[in-house]
């Protein structure tokens, strides 16, 4: 959380931080802005300090809404002015202008940096200020970073985003499965009022104008597979196929709200009926479901849920991530992932060797068990996104039935 800030800087021996550039994109300047939109923004802070956004004057009445400590940077330090003090030499003004801020705002010892910017022009930039600085050391983080860390615990504003986020995001799946059950089928083909084939790209089409109106958008491409394409577990489907039968549809789904966060639910639907194979895993899939979320609890090590659900597949004779590592058949990922401003982020509930984190009030998560045979033509998964509230308790942030057959007129 941003409260944690001041303790995570003094464990890494930061007496100061600094996020670069705009704002799209860039999770971190998201994380404490609120994600406000704004261009060449920079926030800094001392240990123990406030969180300082400097912006542009334009963009004043956007800033003024992120609660942040402000300074105008086109009051303060004009890039015009920068600009003729080093004869156009837009590298010398940048250098400048941090080094500048960096003394007003009292930055002094060992400097963080995180952002997002060109890696090349990050590099040669960050080499300049710490010529001109020496007495500084500019420092950079490798993955567990600082804002890693505070993101993976979400306070109670964040909660209630990625709540509303679940919301909206199980609302349009209602609307998409009312979408399609709107439709007959005809020779094991569902088919439009004209007699064409309804197509998974149709159903994407329609998926795509309901994020538009509830204000959510897609960041990445929705899955929607069907048959052997719903066995590998990121294909997001031949926008061409025509819904079938009777082939199971993997309905993963992870739009973001215009506050930046996700969130991500799966459901297998198989129209007007299943096969006996599909069922099987399916039934497989719910039970260790099931399971894990009755054993989750506070204090419970991230990893227990994936051992957990190996057991269980290698005993109804699947390969696993853990028996065979690097299969393409049978349960082939980790169970679950932390979802924020990132649709991937910590906490991971895998068994890979350094996860030692333990489940936390604040931890926002997937459960997701699958089994996928593309060779034989199908693939399985479930998933929702729970949170640990600041109580402890355990929430459901997915809200959506979880039924494998959906009916279809005419099936």
């Amino acid at each position: 959380m941003k409260a944690d800030l001041d303790r995570l800087m003094e464990e890494r021996n930061l007496d100061g931080l600094m996020v670069l550039g705009d704002s799209t994109g860039n999770k971190v300047l998201n994380y404490l802005t609120g994600g406000a939109h704004l261009e060449r923004a920079l926030v800094v802070k001392r240990r123990q300090g406030p969180l300082t956004l400097l912006h542009g004057s334009m963009e004043r009445d956007t800033a003024a809404r992120t609660g942040l400590h402000l300074v105008d940077r086109d009051a303060t330090y004009n890039m015009y002015r920068l600009l003729e003090k080093h004869q156009g030499n837009r590298l010398a003004a940048m250098v400048d202008f941090l080094y500048q801020v960096m003394q007003d705002q009292g930055l002094a010892g060992r400097i963080g940096v995180y952002g997002t910017m060109d890696a090349g022009a990050a590099f040669v930039l960050l080499r300049q200020l710490q010529a001109i600085a020496p007495e500084l050391e500019i420092v950079g983080e490798y993955e567990d970073s600082l804002f890693a860390l505070a993101r993976e615990t979400k306070d109670e504003w964040e909660l209630d985003q990625l709540r509303e986020a679940g919301r909206l995001t199980c609302l349009i799946m209602g609307e998409t499965q009312e979408f399609i059950q709107g439709h007959q089928a005809r020779n094991g083909v569902v088919q439009n009022r004209d007699g064409e084939p309804l197509t998974i790209g149709a159903v994407k089409a329609f998926i795509r104008s309901r994020l538009a109106f509830h204000g959510l958008r897609e960041d990445h491409e929705t899955i929607f597979s069907q048959g052997r394409d719903a066995g590998v577990p990121h294909n997001s489907g031949d926008p061409a196929a025509p819904l079938r039968l009777g082939q199971s549809i993997v309905f993963d789904f992870f739009p973001v709200t215009a506050s930046g966060y996700f969130h991500d639910i799966t459901r297998t639907w198989s129209l007007g009926y299943a096969t006996d194979e599909v069922w099987e895993a399916w039934a497989q899939c719910k039970e260790i479901f099931d399971r894990v979320m009755a054993s989750l609890a506070v204090g419970q090590p991230c990893r227990e849920p994936q051992l957990m659900t190996c057991d269980y597949f290698e005993a109804k004779g699947h390969p696993t991530v853990r028996s065979q590592p690097g299969t393409r058949e049978g349960y082939v990922h980790s169970l679950g992932h932390g979802i924020g401003l990132d649709i991937h982020e910590e906490p991971r509930l895998s068994h890979v060797v350094g996860n030692d984190t333990v489940f936390q009030p604040g931890h926002v998560f997937s459960v997701e068990p699958g089994l996928y045979y593309p060779e034989r033509g199908f693939g399985v998964r479930i998933e929702d996104s729970v949170a640990f509230n600041q109580a402890g308790e355990l929430e459901y942030l997915s809200n959506y039935p979880y039924d494998l057959v959906i009916p279809i007129p005419g099936a």
